[in-house]
């Protein structure tokens, strides 16, 4: 069996917007099947490795990604986009519906740009502007455009990528002059107008910098129960016109595939309901025994331990702000199945994994 090395990443809180969208980017940028989960006492994120046995292992393998990015890109592995912008030309990803599918195809010649514009803009539906619908967790402000979203955080971090990265995966220390992006509602922002660059102070950059990484984590996909209005991407949800992102801890190591059947359950099936109680908090209902099903077995899921459920809205020009959320279990209209306590790569003995070698 493959022995899988547990690293604590302390810097990482789950429930701060930054600190969940930080370790669900670093788990995009290992090379490697490796499993997240979240310590339940303090929420801090577990990341489950093969190759790596340490923060410094990680941090190594992140600096190794940042120094092959190449002149002229800005996400490590994807030459395709951002879009640059030409001096003096508007910003190439602020688009009207007829102009995406000539920019889809530009980009579409690069290696790794197709699933990233996907992820950030929509043609499905167009802003007060007459522009193609932009993901919201991207935000910029003044003149800013759209790939600064990616380009500054990795320009920051790479002028000293050991340190700043192991302290956004140890402890975080706020620097001065250092843009969050309105990622980080902890840091300070400029209301500059003719704001080209960055403009705040008080984030901490190789926090940020994988934060900005999970946006293709929560792209556009489908309108997941939302009957009015524009569609939001994956992980947003819509209760009384107020949108908002949510999130689960869970206590059971998982990998990024079965992350993505947690979203299709709780997203993509809406088996997350949402609504809203006093003072603007959420109230968050789940399934009782709320995971995805088990490897080869469809009466069995493997149960995700989720113990709580966070929540972040951003109002405009203003930063990803968390939300009080009260959670609650139910049981499932037709009943639970039965949990499989385990991790989707061990293969236990016979009879304690239900459909391993067959039916039974």
């Amino acid at each position: 069996m493959t022995t899988y090395h547990r690293v604590d990443l302390p810097g990482l809180i789950g429930d701060e917007p930054v600190g969940f969208l930080a370790a669900i980017g670093l788990q995009q940028q290992l090379m490697e099947n490796s499993y997240l989960s979240w310590d339940p006492q303090d929420r801090h994120a577990i990341m489950h490795c093969r190759s790596y046995s340490s923060i410094s292992d990680l941090v190594a393998h992140l600096t190794q990604r940042l120094t092959k990015i190449g002149k002229g890109e800005v996400i490590p592995y994807t030459s395709g986009f951002p879009v640059r912008r030409k001096p003096g030309a508007p910003d190439p990803l602020r688009i009207r519906s007829e102009e995406y599918r000539r920019l889809l195809e530009r980009v579409s010649r690069r290696p790794g740009g197709v699933h990233w514009l996907k992820a950030t803009v929509t043609d499905e539906a167009v802003d007060a502007q007459g522009f193609c619908l932009v993901n919201p967790l991207i935000a910029v402000r003044g003149r800013q455009t759209i790939g600064s979203f990616w380009y500054y955080p990795m320009l920051e971090v790479r002028q000293d990528p050991q340190r700043l990265l192991t302290e956004a995966l140890t402890g975080w220390r706020r620097v001065e002059g250092s843009e969050g992006w309105l990622l980080d509602h902890r840091a300070i922002y400029s209301a500059d107008a003719g704001l080209r660059g960055p403009g705040g102070s008080m984030a901490v950059p190789g926090a940020t910098w994988l934060a900005t990484l999970a946006v293709q984590k929560f792209g556009y996909d489908r309108r997941n129960g939302i009957d009015k209005g524009p569609p939001v991407p994956k992980g947003w949800f819509r209760v009384e016109g107020r949108d908002f992102f949510a999130w689960p801890l869970w206590s059971l190591p998982v990998n990024g595939n079965t992350l993505d059947a947690v979203w299709k359950v709780g997203w993509g099936s809406d088996g997350w309901k949402f609504s809203s109680i006093s003072h603007g908090a959420l109230q968050a209902c789940i399934r009782r025994t709320h995971g995805v099903r088990a490897p080869n077995s469809v009466d069995h899921t493997v149960d995700l331990g989720i113990f709580t459920m966070c929540a972040a809205e951003r109002l405009p020009r203003t930063p990803l702000t968390p939300i009080c959320v009260d959670i609650s279990l139910a049981d499932a209209r037709y009943g639970e199945y039965e949990p499989w306590k385990g991790w989707d790569w061990e293969a236990p003995h016979v009879g304690d994994y239900p459909g391993k070698y067959g039916w039974g």
